[in-house]
């Protein structure tokens, strides 16, 4: 009986001895006098009792079915759903068994069945910082390297994700095999065409997103941010993960749902992993986590009309033009065609494009160049060079450490021969003597036998 109980009991006692009125009881334990008054009526009639609910030890009328609550365990200790929390696999639960359970419900149960541990996390001080008004307006970019097809597939994979700021939206969302400059660019590039040119990007970093020079603070250039400047769309480098925190969440959050969601479906290669991406995880996320921005305007701007993006995020280098019109590039020289030299002297230099689907493109200024592989002249084979006379190995010098090295190991070697020799020498006096014995037929000679009488 609770204390709550225990303390009616004792007003409604109080009361049947006169010691209270029926007002002041109702007044004291926080009732209406008309409810007093039924309660002190069943007191009388049924005692301690009355105080206590009808429905105290009686199963619930919305109490749920005890072949439900074995069947969502049942799946909990199935191996593919090992380590599914209670909100992921009540979610599962709903989807692909349609038994709908709420996750404090089925969190409890996992409890009970030892399924489930509580996790306490520590809370750490942040200064949140506030949203940016509108879509478009800031996008937080980001890779994650994880196992996150486990066994199925060999090493880590990286998931390369750009989120809204201002409405926590996953807008662009693809799985590579590296985190290299070339595989952000292509993300990039797919964020551009499909969403139009935000006002900023923030992320990490990264060196192909911003790199120092080593002595100076001065920061230059990489091909992503050269091509995100032409187009006007700023590049913000944080200083902390923490400065970036939704998208690392998201990661957080990725991590542990859409790595079991991916051992569900089976997923084992990365085309497979994009598709599930498109078609599942991105809607999924945009409708449970994304939220209304302060302004409902989309700040993404239209790429121009003239913008060629597999241009501007092209790996660039320079040659310079050589009195025949030829310049050099990886070992061979291309022939500038009198076609195309207008305009062109030499010592002028042309940029070669290597773009992200392999082509390579010769530019002069803006004008794009046809050029075409040089012929290439009779091999000329190089004059024989006079064999150059080998120079003598240098000599050690009297004090060189060698020598003392050598000079030293010839002086152990002598005391270690001088030392056995003594040795020797006085084993020799300690022999008995021996009896020489007539040497055999045919001029040969034995060595003395040892008398056997003298042995011990």
């Amino acid at each position: 009986m609770r204390l709550r109980e225990r303390d009616r009991i004792s007003v409604l006692r109080q009361v049947s001895e006169g010691v209270l009125t029926a007002a002041a009881g109702a007044e004291r334990i926080g009732v209406t006098r008309r409810h007093f008054r039924r309660l002190r009526r069943r007191f009388e009639a049924k005692g301690d009792a009355a105080v206590v609910h009808g429905l105290r030890g009686r199963r619930s009328n919305r109490a749920l079915r005890a072949e439900d609550r074995e069947g969502a365990l049942e799946v909990a200790r199935d191996p593919l759903y090992r380590d599914f929390g209670p909100t992921l696999l009540a979610e599962h639960l709903e989807r692909r068994f349609g038994l709908r359970l709420s996750a404090e419900t089925l969190r409890c149960w996992m409890l009970e069945a030892g399924l489930w541990e509580r996790r306490r996390r520590r809370a750490k001080h942040r200064s949140r910082r506030p949203r940016r008004a509108a879509l478009g307006e800031l996008g937080q970019w980001d890779s994650s390297v994880h196992p996150w097809m486990e066994e199925r597939a060999a090493g880590e994979q990286v998931l390369i994700s750009i989120h809204d700021d201002a409405t926590s939206r996953l807008l662009m969302a693809r799985f590579v095999a590296r985190d290299n400059g070339a595989e952000n660019r292509r993300a990039i590039i797919a964020y551009l065409r499909s969403h139009g040119r935000p006002l900023a990007v923030y992320t990490d970093h990264a060196g192909h997103f911003g790199q120092w020079l080593s002595k100076k603070e001065e920061r230059t250039d990489t091909i992503i941010a050269r091509g995100l400047g032409k187009l006007g769309v700023e590049v913000i480098l944080a200083g902390s993960p923490q400065a970036k925190g939704r998208v690392e969440r998201s990661f957080g959050t990725a991590q542990d749902r859409l790595v079991r969601e991916m051992r569900v479906e089976g997923v084992a290669t990365l085309e497979a992993a994009n598709r599930l991406l498109a078609d599942y995880w991105v809607p999924f996320w945009n409708e449970r986590f994304a939220v209304e921005p302060a302004d409902p305007r989309d700040a993404h701007r239209p790429l121009p009309s003239d913008a060629d993006l597999e241009a501007l995020f092209a790996e660039t280098e320079t040659r310079v033009v050589a009195r025949d019109f030829t310049i050099r590039f990886r070992n061979r020289r291309w022939q500038i065609p009198e076609s195309e030299a207008a305009g062109i002297a030499p010592g002028d230099e042309i940029v070669v494009e290597r773009r992200l689907g392999g082509q390579t493109r010769f530019r002069f200024g803006e004008r794009y160049l046809e050029v075409e592989p040089a012929r290439q002249g009779p091999a000329v084979p190089a004059p024989a060079k006079p064999a150059k006379p080998r120079p003598a190995p240098p000599k050690p010098g009297p004090d060189h450490p060698w020598r003392k090295h050598f000079q030293a190991s010839v002086r152990r070697a002598i005391a270690r021969r001088d030392l056995r020799r003594e040795r020797e020498a006085i084993s020799r006096e300690h022999e008995p003597p021996r009896s020489p014995e007539p040497a055999r037929e045919r001029g040969r000679t034995e060595p003395p036998r040892e008398d056997i009488s003298t042995l011990g």
